[in-house]
């Protein structure tokens, strides 16, 4: 967990991942494909978030580094 707090914290800092909220989102079984908080691969035995941004970018998280993601977020909003 903190391995992903440290890169999702500093990815939002330097805005590759939104603070913004997600227009929709839902999970499903794991793509295979990189997370966008941790990099690491998301794979078919793993849960994964996947989320649509209003500019239509679609981010793909592993559950607890979608978590780490909003809770972040959000704390940046109250700064």
């Amino acid at each position: 967990m903190e391995i992903s707090y440290r890169r999702v914290t500093d990815k939002l800092r330097k805005g590759t991942l939104p603070a913004d909220d997600p227009v929709k989102g839902w999970c499903s079984n794991g793509s295979g494909l990189p997370c966008a908080g941790c990099d690491d691969v998301i794979s078919s035995g793993d849960a994964e978030h996947e989320v649509v941004m209003s500019d239509g970018r679609s981010l793909r998280f592993h559950v607890k580094c979608a978590g780490v993601w909003r809770i972040l977020k959000q704390a940046r909003s109250h700064e």
